[in-house]
C-alpha cells in the first residue's frame, strides 16, 4: 500500500492512496501529470518490499522536473 501527497505551489495538497498494483498507480500518474506544468513535488510512504517496483513505475518524472521523494 501507498500513501502520497502531491503539492503544488499554493494549492491544496492531494493526497492519494491504493496498492502498488498498475490500476492504483496508473491513477496516481494521472494526478501527478495533470500538476506537471506547475512543478509538483510528490511525497509517497510505502513499504519497503514495495519501493523498487513503485520507483521503476515512475522513473521518469525526474525529466519531467517532477521531485519524486519515496519514503519507506
Amino acid at each position: 500500500m501507498f500513501n502520497a501527497t502531491i503539492t503544488c505551489g499554493l494549492e491544496r495538497p492531494v493526497h492519494l492512496s491504493g496498492e502498488v498494483v498498475p490500476y492504483d498507480l496508473q491513477v496516481l500518474r494521472e494526478h501527478i501529470l495533470a500538476r506537471a506544468s506547475r512543478g509538483p513535488r510528490v511525497e509517497v510512504k510505502l513499504k519497503a518490499a514495495s519501493r523498487q517496483a513503485f520507483a521503476k513505475a515512475f522513473r521518469d518524472l525526474a525529466a519531467r522536473g517532477i521531485d519524486l521523494i519515496i519514503d519507506s
